[in-house]
């Protein structure tokens, strides 16, 4: 077993005050953990965050947005001073707001790419940083199925998350005779509360919208984010210690294969 897969592992997570993040950063702490660093722009959801899941472990936070250039840095040094070691890193945070071709603004532009690409590339080089020290450690990115290529409305997304998985695979072929593994999870339809206050707000979805689309889904269900945490804890076990540079499509029906259509069945 390498270093990094014993318990008392360090993590740092993003977009840790709910969704993806915090599932990931529980599921980490429920693994054993010896801590997790969690970082949020909304320092009101995080510290409610700390708060439970201080029950399971220790936590540290970091209130910060990650359109500041100096917070991967900062975030890293802090993880360093808490903790003494960093083995994780999981980019969950993202920016998932509407605009295509028509548009989209060059602030727009900016704000996509910088929080989805920028960001989690310089994280990442901060984190490998702190990881060669020991030669051991794991990085996953959230990205998304949209990075196959997206609506009209989410171009400027869709552009942003392919850019961080060419980032992903890259990254994970310099580092990995360093011991460091790289991956990237496209997210399909996650019923996350992001995802929700987006439907209800911004789409003016019913309530239960997330019931009504997930009866139609192959499970019976959306995926959760603890369906996510679940990935995480096998991208971050002895499991996967094999593989690196992985894009990994995490959606209930397979990219660009379409059922049949009922005209079409033979009789």
């Amino acid at each position: 077993m390498g270093k990094d897969m014993a318990d008392g592992r360090i993590a740092l997570v993003t977009g840790a005050a709910q969704g993806m993040g915090y599932a990931a950063a529980k599921k980490l702490l429920e693994l054993g953990f010896g801590g997790v660093l969690l970082l949020d722009r909304n320092a009101e959801k995080l510290a409610e965050a700390a708060t439970r899941l201080n029950t399971l472990g220790r936590v540290e936070t970091l209130a910060g947005d990650l359109l500041d250039a100096s917070l991967p840095a900062r975030a890293v040094a802090a993880a360093m001073s808490a903790f003494g070691r960093l083995d994780v890193l999981i980019n969950a945070a993202g920016n998932t707001e509407r605009c295509g071709l028509d548009d989209t603004t060059p602030e727009a532009f900016e704000r996509l790419f910088g929080v989805n690409a920028r960001a989690p590339y310089f994280m990442m080089q901060e984190a490998v940083k702190a990881m060669r020290v020991n030669r051991c450690g794991t990085i996953i990115n959230m990205s998304s199925m949209l990075s196959h290529g997206g609506p009209p409305n989410l171009t400027t997304y869709s552009a942003s998350k392919a850019a961080l998985n060419i980032l992903t695979r890259s990254s994970a072929q310099k580092v990995a005779r360093d011991g460091i593994r790289i991956f990237a999870i496209n997210l399909g339809w996650v019923n996350s509360d992001g995802e929700h206050a987006l439907q209800t707000g911004f789409h003016n979805m019913p309530q239960d919208w997330a019931e009504a689309i997930g009866r139609r889904m192959p499970a019976g269900r959306m995926i959760t984010p603890e369906d996510v945490a679940g990935l995480v804890a096998y991208l971050v076990s002895p499991s996967a210690q094999m593989m690196t540079g992985a894009i990994i499509d995490y959606e209930q029906m397979p990219v660009a294969v379409f059922e049949q259509h009922p005209a079409l069945s033979p009789e």
